[in-house]
């Protein structure tokens, strides 16, 4: 790392907040790297380029809540789908108990993530959005629910399997 003098920060600082000069083009001038510039305005609290801009930061917005329902519809077909693997690998006796646990785990984390989608930002827990959705989108929001309840009950049933595999062992 380069120690810059106080006078040479300024001047640095200046190009940063005040000039066209793009953030590589700054780092050139002054024999260091784009990273390293970047690295010195956190550092010092430089006010960032997309302020200086007017510009909003690049940041992605959450998802919608018809984005979200959409998520969760595909997550559960991928839950469906690999909860149809260990149950034809358990029918086939390919599945150990080590392959069994794994799974479980896999299907519990999928399934931790879809409640995580379903229940977006605090502000969409309180109420839905005020503009009006489509039958489409309700039909959708419907199917994921029924695809959740769907996920639950097909998992509790591998998983009695599973206790009276273990009880007959």
């Amino acid at each position: 790392m380069v120690a810059f003098d106080p006078a040479t920060l300024e001047l640095i600082r200046i190009d940063y907040e005040e000039s066209t000069l793009t953030v590589a083009a700054i780092g050139d001038k002054f024999g260091v790297t784009a990273q390293y510039i970047s690295r010195l305005a956190r550092k010092h609290g430089w006010k960032l380029r997309t302020q200086q801009n007017r510009r909003a930061p690049r940041v992605k917005p959450p998802p919608s809540y018809v984005g979200r329902a959409l998520i969760a519809h595909r997550l559960c077909g991928v839950i469906n789908k690999k909860i149809d693997q260990m149950e034809k690998d358990m029918e086939s006796g390919e599945l150990s108990s080590a392959d069994l646990e794994r799974d479980a785990k896999t299907i519990s984390s999928m399934i931790g993530g879809m409640e995580k989608v379903t229940h977006g930002p605090a502000e969409d827990k309180v109420s839905k959005p005020d503009v009006a959705r489509s039958a489409a989108v309700d039909a959708n929001v419907d199917e994921v629910e029924r695809l959740q309840r769907e996920i639950i009950q097909r998992f509790e049933r591998i998983e009695q399997r599973r206790q009276a595999e273990r009880g007959s062992a």
